[in-house]
C-alpha cells in the first residue's frame, strides 16, 4: 500500500537524516516521484537545513584556554602521582565527569575549521548510497524493460532534459529497467543494467549550479571525466551541457569508463 502524504511527512526528517529502512525510503521515493505538495515541502526542507548550516558557526574559545587546560591537567596528574605515592595507594584517574569536561573544553578551544568536503567526491558517495539501497530491493526498477526506446519515452514524459539509453549489451551489460529518484533537490533519471549479478547505475540530473573541481580529471577523446572511489563501488562522473551522468558499480573502473565512453558517443555536442 502507497504511503500516503501524512505519513511521508511523519517520515521526512528521518528520509533527508538517510536513517529510514530501505523499504521506506523507497516508498517515501515513489511517493515524491508523483506528489507536488510533499516535493515542495521537502525542498524547503532542505532549503531551512541549507540556511542552517550557513548561518549557524561554530564559536571557537580563545587558543589560550586550551594550553592553561593541557598545563592543568598535567599538574593535576604529577599531584595525583605524588600523593598517591605518598600514601602507598594505586593511582586512579581523575574523576570521569571532570575528564570529560576537561576533554569537551580542548574540543570546544580547537579553532580549526573542519575541512571543507570535495563537491565531486561527496556528490558520488551520495549516489553509491542510493546504489546501494537500490541493489538491496528485488525489483527496484518502476519500468521493468529492456526496449530502450521504450525507456526513453516514458522518461521523456516525466523529466525535462534528453535521457538517453545506451546498448551496453556488446560488453555483456543488459538494460533491466528505469526509475525516477531524486539527488537533493534534482530530479534523477535513474537506469538499471547488470552483468552477471552485479547492478550497474546510470544516473542522469540537471547540473544546476553544482561547483565541481577543477582538477582531478581524466581526458578521453576530448571529454572529461572523473573517477573516484567510495565505500568500494568504482564511479564515474561527468557532463555534457547542463546535463550530468555519473556511472556505479562494483565492476571495475575500466569497465565503467567504457561504458560512459559508448554514452558519451550517443550525446549531441555543445
Amino acid at each position: 500500500m502507497a504511503m500516503t502524504c501524512q505519513e511521508v511527512r511523519a517520515y521526512l526528517e528521518a528520509y533527508l537524516d538517510r536513517e529510514l529502512p530501505i523499504r521506506e525510503t523507497l516508498e517515501v521515493d515513489a511517493h515524491l516521484t508523483f506528489c507536488m505538495q510533499c516535493q515542495w515541502i521537502q525542498a524547503k526542507e532542505r532549503e531551512f537545513r541549507a540556511l542552517l548550516r550557513t548561518r549557524l558557526r561554530r564559536e571557537a574559545a580563545p587558543e589560550t584556554l586550551a594550553a592553561r587546560i593541557r598545563h592543568g591537567i598535567r599538574g593535576l596528574e604529577r599531584r595525583s602521582r605524588w600523593q598517591s605515592i605518598r600514601r602507598g595507594l594505586r593511582w586512579a584517574p581523575l574523576p570521569l565527569a571532570l575528564a570529560a569536561g576537561l576533554l569537551l573544553a580542548v574540543h570546544l578551544a580547537d579553532r580549526r575549521e573542519p575541512p571543507k568536503p570535495d563537491p565531486a567526491r561527496a556528490l558520488a558517495a551520495d549516489l553509491v548510497r542510493k546504489h546501494v539501497t537500490y541493489s538491496q530491493v528485488e525489483e527496484p526498477a518502476e519500468v521493468v524493460s529492456s526496449d530502450r526506446l521504450q525507456l526513453a519515452g516514458w522518461f521523456r514524459d516525466r523529466v525535462r532534459f534528453d535521457v538517453p539509453v545506451p546498448d551496453f549489451s556488446p560488453s555483456g551489460i543488459r538494460l533491466l529497467g528505469g526509475r525516477l529518484s531524486d539527488l537533493g533537490d534534482r530530479p534523477v533519471a535513474y537506469l538499471f543494467y547488470a552483468k552477471g549479478r552485479q547492478l550497474l547505475s546510470l544516473y542522469a540530473f540537471p547540473r544546476r549550479e553544482l561547483d565541481l573541481p577543477e582538477g582531478g580529471w581524466t581526458e578521453v577523446n576530448g571529454e572529461r571525466y572523473f573517477l573516484t572511489q567510495s565505500q568500494g563501488h568504482a564511479v564515474v562522473l561527468w557532463g555534457r551541457g547542463e546535463t550530468l551522468f555519473a556511472l556505479v558499480s562494483l565492476l571495475p573502473q575500466e569497465e565503467l569508463l567504457d561504458c560512459a565512453l559508448t554514452l558519451s558517443r550517443l550525446l549531441p555536442r555543445t
